[in-house]
């Protein structure tokens, strides 16, 4: 571990200060910084399975990675050849203490999935369709000595360098190992299927896959065969005649309504995880990572967003100070600047690669001259955004969460918005001038 990372990191230190201890930065061409990152992406996939999944998530944070490593880095693969279908039956057997005859009518020996952590069959039980899935034999033991050795270079990194850039990736770190490590209990994913099917209840146009706990465990869950087309598989929605505004526009309000509304959500919104079934719904696979958000941070958030679908950049601004991401006392009159900036690069119609390059060089040097900070809460709800974002874009190519989500956003938030309003003291008139300022309208009368 230290053979490969130590010669990079004294690079690093040394555009900091050329004599490591002393001296004046130094500059460093594209093409170095290019050199690097292949580096990095290269000495990630050395390291194994806990070290290429928390380089996924960093990959999904311009703002806090420079865009020529996210570049390198988002190319980073699970790299993992699936159990022959002799493995997988020996594995299962081993879970079930029997025969796989035994328990299903019908195992198809080549994997429908598989990742880094677990693989998934299709078979037939008891009549149903249902896929079956099961954590690979050999990972959680190597898991758990990549997560220590992790934890290890998060302390480091907090020691040794630290500002707002690498305590901000500390925390992304930080939750991504604990994500990782909740993703090997199935019984986990088992009650979040189960959480998320009681919250998406009344959305008829999404589908929670049934799980079978009659053959379900720690180990493996069996759960119902929902197929459908990847969400970015535009050849084949656009063949199968499928509005990609529509299909944009209800991903959007459904995230907007796990996150905001009920914050409790599927974090990990990549086109695998994402279907459209034959009926234009949208399924929801793979709940090893849902995450929540807690009544407080979601009334500072719901604030924010308010504010900001509205340009109202003075609330959006405490919003900012109100969730953590500013700290008090730092300079307001910058931080408005920042929230123009970023603003302004999501109106310029710029494609998702350079608008991606222009929000990160902004908040990494706002980070650098102000402090930043990534409160824990909000490590998974800026991946899913960020995700979310990209699937869209491959649909419609420039297509930008603050640019084009205003409307599906304001649908469905204003219920909780007023909701939100009407449980906070105060006057009953000052709820309905924001509720009409929310909804966009002026149609709404006040009480007298």
């Amino acid at each position: 571990m230290l053979r490969l990372t130590l010669p990079t990191t004294l690079a690093f230190v040394r555009d900091r200060r050329r004599y490591i201890a002393f001296g004046p930065p130094r500059q460093v061409s594209e093409e170095t910084h290019r050199q690097r990152a292949q580096t990095i992406k290269q000495h990630i996939e050395t390291l194994g399975t806990a070290f290429i999944k928390l380089g996924q998530l960093v990959s999904t944070r311009p703002d806090l990675v420079p865009a020529v490593y996210i570049e390198e880095i988002s190319k980073l693969q699970d790299g993992i050849t699936p159990l022959s279908g002799k493995a997988a039956r020996r594995t299962l057997e081993a879970i079930y203490g029997t025969r796989l005859e035994a328990v299903f009518d019908r195992f198809d020996d080549e994997a429908l999935a598989a990742a880094s952590l677990a693989q998934v069959h299709y078979a037939v039980w008891q009549g149903q369709d249902v896929a079956v899935k099961f954590v690979r034999p050999d990972i959680p033991a190597q898991m758990a000595v990549d997560l220590k050795i992790a934890g290890y270079v998060i302390r480091q990194l907090d020691r040794h360098f630290s500002n707002s850039l690498t305590r901000m990736l500390s925390t992304a770190i930080a939750e991504g190992s604990k994500g990782m490590a909740q993703e090997l209990d199935l019984t986990t994913e088992m009650e979040n299927i189960e959480t998320m099917a009681r919250i998406l209840a009344r959305r008829e146009d999404v589908t929670v896959p049934l799980v079978y706990p009659e053959v379900s465990g720690p180990q493996v869950i069996v759960m119902e065969y929902c197929p459908g087309v990847k969400f970015t598989d535009v050849e084949r929605l656009q063949a199968a005649g499928f509005d990609f505004d529509d299909l944009i526009a209800r991903l959007v309000r459904l995230y907007a309504e796990m996150i905001f509304v009920a914050g409790v959500y599927h974090a990990d919104p990549h086109p695998g995880n994402i279907l459209v079934g034959d009926g234009g719904q949208l399924i929801l696979l793979d709940y090893g990572m849902v995450c929540r958000l807690s009544r407080e941070m979601r009334a500072a958030i719901l604030d924010a967003v308010a504010a900001g679908l509205h340009g109202d950049r003075e609330r959006l601004v405490d919003g900012l100070y109100e969730t953590g991401i500013v700290a008090p006392g730092t300079n307001r009159r910058r931080i408005h600047a920042f929230i123009e900036e970023i603003i302004q690069l999501h109106r310029r119609g710029l494609d998702a690669q350079n608008r991606m390059l222009g929000v990160g060089l902004a908040i990494e040097r706002t980070a650098r001259e102000l402090g930043l900070n990534l409160p824990a809460e909000l490590v998974y709800v800026f991946r899913s955004l960020s995700l979310l974002e990209g699937m869209a874009a491959k649909l419609r190519p420039g297509w930008s969460l603050i640019e084009h989500g205003f409307e599906p956003m304001q649908e469905a938030l204003a219920p909780q918005y007023v909701k939100s309003l009407l449980s906070r003291e105060g006057l009953l008139n000052t709820a309905v001038d924001e509720i009409r300022r929310f909804l966009g309208h002026r149609t709404v009368r006040r009480f007298t």
